[in-house]
Parts: structure tokens; C-alpha cells; sequence
């Protein structure tokens, strides 16, 4: 069946799709703070019953797909994670890997930096990151600056995707590391994500094939799709796109 691709929508469908998300996120937050949960985390987490940091938005799972991410080198000098969302997946990253310099980057990270217990506002409070609330269409850092680049089911609630892209391949240096993962949409998904209530957060569909273009200037650490069956929301997803690159 032949594969959609939407990458690029007006600036009104985006902003919905921008206040679709803070709203779920806030929601979320509010619902988890609620009866004293944050206190009872901190207890739990000091004992070692749970992790340091308080929510997850498939960061774990996307680790497990990159193999743990242990293609990292070491050390990292600088790095950026572009729509990081509340959660970020390069918190996970600091387990294979010292960042240095690290910016986070998110449209919504000003709202982001004040949910309790994450990492979020651990790492802006003791001035560890530096806060970018640019869309990634008007990304503001120079080219070739960047030693690891990392984009995880972003590219879904953007403006223009082909924008996005090109400016995320051009901020990361010769011989840095580019991660870049994506769920994948076809023509029969587009039923499931009409009813789902997530769906105006999530405006552009795109395929594997759209990316490739992109690719061609990196050495490839890991590139692979996986099977619907194999992805996150089978029903909603084709396959998800898995690729980590370094710039030659």
C-alpha cells in the first residue's frame, strides 16, 4: 500500500498541534503531583526503589532500539536534543556518554523546565544546559557546530519537516554523531489516527523513503525500520525508522 507523506502544514495547524501538546503535558503533571506522589517519589527514588527522575515518554524504549545507545563515543563536547519534550532522551544518553555542553530545545521548554523532578529542571537549576525555545525551523546555532545532534519523534508536530531536517544536518559537525528516530505512517493508518485524540498533535506523516536524502552525508552507525508489529503503537504505525549517522 502506498505511503503518505505530509510534510509540511500551515502555521495555524502547527500552533493547535503546539497547544495540543502543552496541554497533555501539563494535564499529565498535574495529575501525577496530585496526593503528594512527587514527596512519596522522592522517598522512593532516595531508597533506590526508583529512578532519580520522575516520567518517561518512551525514552527507554527508544534507547532499547538504539542498542543502549553504546555507538557514543565517551566524551562529547556538544550536543543538542532538539523538541526534547518534558522528558528528553539524552538523560539516558549520560549513562555511555559525558556530555559537556548539552542545549535542549523544544518550542515548549519554557513550560517544560518548571515539571518537578525531571531532569529538565535538575540540569537548568545547577546552569548544566542551556534552554532553546526556538521552533527547529528557525533553528539559531551555527553550522558545523554540534558533535551529536539527537531528533526523537519530533518530526511529527512540526511546520515543515524538509526545513527541520535540513537545518539539523547542517548545525552537526564533520565527523559528529547524528541520531535521528521517526515513526513511520501509511495510507491504512490514517483511519486510527483520525480517532485518535492524540491526532491534532501530530500533523505530519511522512515514510522512510522521504528521509534518505537527508542520510547520504553520514556514515551509518545503525540504520534500520522496524515492522508495524514491531513498533510502538502497531495500529497507528507502519514501521519506525531507526538511523544514527556520523557526518563525513
Amino acid at each position: 500500500m502506498e505511503q503518505p507523506v505530509i510534510d509540511k502544514v500551515t502555521r495555524e495547524r502547527w500552533q493547535k498541534a503546539q497547544q495540543w501538546e502543552e496541554e497533555h503535558w501539563v494535564n499529565t503533571q498535574r495529575l501525577r503531583s496530585r496526593y503528594g506522589k512527587n514527596v512519596i517519589w522522592q522517598i522512593m527514588s532516595k531508597v533506590g526503589m526508583v529512578s532519580k527522575y520522575r516520567g518517561d515518554d518512551w525514552n527507554a524504549w527508544w534507547k532499547k532500539q538504539f542498542d543502549d545507545y553504546r555507538f557514543l563515543p565517551p566524551e562529547v563536547e556538544n550536543a543538542i536534543e532538539v523538541g526534547c519534550g518534558p522528558f528528553t532522551n539524552v538523560r539516558l544518553m549520560f549513562e555511555h556518554s559525558d556530555i559537556k555542553h548539552l542545549v535542549l530545545s523544544d518550542p515548549l521548554i519554557r513550560t517544560y523546565v518548571n515539571f518537578k523532578l525531571t531532569f529538565v529542571k535538575e540540569m537548568y537549576r545547577n546552569a548544566a544546559c542551556m534552554l532553546d525555545d526556538h521552533p527547529l525551523e528557525s533553528l539559531p546555532f551555527a553550522p558545523n557546530y554540534f558533535d551529536l545532534a539527537v531528533m526523537i519523534n519530533v518530526l511529527d508536530h512540526v511546520e515543515d519537516a524538509s526545513r527541520c531536517m535540513e537545518n539539523l544536518v547542517n548545525i552537526v559537525r564533520p565527523g559528529g554523531i547524528l541520531i535521528v528516530g521517526q515513526d513511520l505512517t501509511s495510507e491504512e493508518d490514517y483511519e486510527a489516527l483520525r480517532a485518535d485524540a492524540g491526532a491534532i498533535g501530530h500533523p505530519i506523516k511522512l515514510n522512510q523513503k522521504w528521509f534518505e536524502p537527508f542520510f547520504k552525508g553520514f556514515q551509518p552507525l545503525i540504520e534500520k525500520v522496524l515492522s508495524r508489529q514491531e513498533s510502538r503503537v502497531p495500529h497507528q504505525h507502519s514501521g519506525v525508522l531507526l538511523f544514527a549517522g556520523r557526518k563525513q
